[in-house]
C-alpha cells in the first residue's frame, strides 16, 4: 500500500533550507493543503464517527480553510488582528479587548487545525 514511501536511513541526505525551517508551520501547510484538497475530492468513505459524507466534507472543508490561511500568509490578516498588533506596537495599556477580538478572528483557523488533529488517522480510504 505504501511501497513507494521509504523511511529515511542514515545514508539519506536531507537538504532543508533555513527559510523552510524559519516558518515550518507555513512550509508544512503548503505541503498538506493541495493533498488535503485532492483527498476531499476523491474520498468516498467517512470516519466511523461521522454521520454521512456531507458532514465529513464539511469537516474537511474546515481543515482546508485553516491550511489555506496558514499556507498563504493570511492567517492573521484580519482587521481585528491588525488592531491588536497596532495596539501592541503603540504600547497601549489596555489591550484586552483587541486581544480578545484578535483571538476570535483566528478561532476558525484553530478549529480546522483541531479537526485535523482529531481526524488525522482517518485521512485514508
Amino acid at each position: 500500500m505504501l511501497d513507494n514511501i521509504s523511511p529515511l536511513t542514515k545514508r539519506d541526505e536531507v537538504n532543508i533550507s533555513n527559510g523552510e525551517l524559519c516558518d515550518l508551520d507555513v512550509s508544512i501547510a503548503r505541503y498538506i493543503l493541495p493533498r488535503l484538497k485532492e483527498f476531499r475530492q476523491r474520498t468516498t468513505r467517512v470516519p466511523d464517527n461521522c454521520l454521512n459524507m456531507q458532514e465529513w466534507a464539511g469537516i474537511l472543508d474546515k481543515m482546508i480553510y485553516s491550511f489555506d490561511r496558514i499556507a498563504n500568509g493570511t492567517e492573521e490578516n484580519t482587521p481585528e488582528y491588525k488592531a491588536y498588533v497596532k495596539a501592541l506596537l503603540n504600547n497601549e495599556q489596555d489591550i484586552a479587548y483587541e486581544m480578545q477580538q484578535a483571538h476570535n478572528s483566528v478561532r476558525p483557523i484553530q478549529e480546522g487545525l483541531d479537526l485535523f488533529h482529531k481526524y488525522y488517522r482517518n485521512l485514508w480510504w
